[in-house]
């Protein structure tokens, strides 16, 4: 159930359909776990400011059930923070990512939660 949101101010025309798939492909790869599972929303044309200064900057979190910590975070900010920056023009010091682990419990999915489907 990876999901990665990311607000940004950068302009909706910049987030193409081709763009947020390509997102879900480096998100599904980064993570290791089926692109059919994989949410991916971008949130543009925020008002937002980094440091002071209206330039294109971004929010982002990734939540993931499992697939998350000390290594594996280090691992998923760099591919995350290089599509970022490459496609959308955001530098790596104008953007936080923020790393949520979720219970299965927490996670609903066909009618039911990941508990019961996963069976932990």
């Amino acid at each position: 159930m990876p999901s990665l949101e990311i607000a940004t101010n950068v302009p909706k025309d910049k987030v193409t359909p081709t763009l947020l798939l390509d997102l879900s492909k480096v998100l599904s790869a980064s993570v290791g776990k089926p692109e059919q599972y994989c949410c991916v929303r971008v949130v543009p044309d925020q008002l937002m400011t980094f440091g002071g200064s209206t330039e294109p900057c971004a929010l982002a979190v990734l939540k993931c059930i499992g697939k998350l910590g000390v290594e594996e975070n280090k691992a998923h900010a760099a591919k995350v923070y290089e599509f970022m920056e490459k496609n959308l023009g955001i530098p790596n010091d104008r953007m936080y990512l923020t790393f949520v682990d979720m219970p299965t419990s927490v996670v609903g999915y066909k009618g039911t939660t990941f508990h019961e489907i996963l069976g932990r």
